[in-house]
């Protein structure tokens, strides 16, 4: 075979081939095109997921606070509940009852405010007053708490959380917003120690701290109000709470 017809028939083979070489290179191009046409769908359907995750989570967000809120809300309540159920067995009971509860929410209130337990402030109230907020004493101690007009003005002055007014002792919410913010005086001045709180009190704390100097300390009083304040706690405790809705 001859130069000619060898180069002939390699002529003929790349003619045949050709054709599907510049057809598969084409496709190879527009299968590389695909994916920069298609990038923009792509990113719309991304961003529109991102988004709805975005939204969805600044909802469970919401929810959240508005559960805890709730919560707050509702321990709350129940605080006050409890301390309206204090005072029914108490010797409050012969009170009417809007009244009764609307003295458990000052109580439960200033009690949360200063850190103590509302069935002490429910004892301290019954042995001074017996929940009168008449109430006045032979040295001049007023209201529900029987606070001398001097103390209050003193307590006033450096703990006045608010308490706007201090002229009118015979008002419930004043006197027991003061009464309250005095108890915490007391036990921040006695580190804590209910029975001194108590004695300092009923006497005075300088009179107190004489007494204790002398080893005289009376214990009258606050065995009374602890007296009070221990069967109100057992009877709390005691307590279903279901029984109060």
């Amino acid at each position: 075979m001859n130069t000619k017809v060898i180069l002939e028939r390699i002529e003929k083979f790349f003619y045949f081939i050709t054709p599907p070489f510049y057809l598969m290179a084409l496709m190879l191009g527009f299968l590389s095109v695909i994916p920069f046409l298609m990038t923009p769908y792509v990113d719309k359907a991304s961003d529109r997921y991102e988004l709805t995750i975005a939204e969805n989570e600044k909802r469970l967000e919401n929810i959240s606070k508005e559960i805890s809120s709730i919560t707050q809300a509702n321990n709350i309540y129940k605080e006050i509940l409890l301390t309206n159920y204090a005072l029914s067995c108490s010797n409050a009971k012969r009170l009417p009852s809007q009244k009764r509860y609307n003295m458990a929410e000052v109580i439960t209130e200033q009690a949360k405010l200063h850190n103590i337990d509302p069935l002490l402030i429910v004892a301290l109230i019954q042995v001074e007053s017996n929940f009168k907020d008449k109430a006045l004493s032979n040295k001049g101690a007023k209201g529900l708490m029987q606070l001398l007009p001097d103390t209050a003005a003193y307590i006033h002055a450096k703990n006045h959380k608010g308490i706007k007014d201090v002229s009118n002792l015979f008002d419930m919410e004043t006197n027991i917003k003061l009464g309250t913010a005095y108890m915490d005086y007391l036990l921040k001045k006695t580190d804590g120690n209910i029975e001194q709180a108590l004695t300092a009190y009923n006497m005075g704390p300088s009179n107190m701290y004489r007494a204790m100097r002398n080893n005289k300390m009376p214990k009258k009083y606050s065995n009374k109000v602890l007296t009070v304040y221990n069967d109100l706690q057992k009877k709390v405790e005691s307590l279903n709470m279901a029984q109060l809705m």
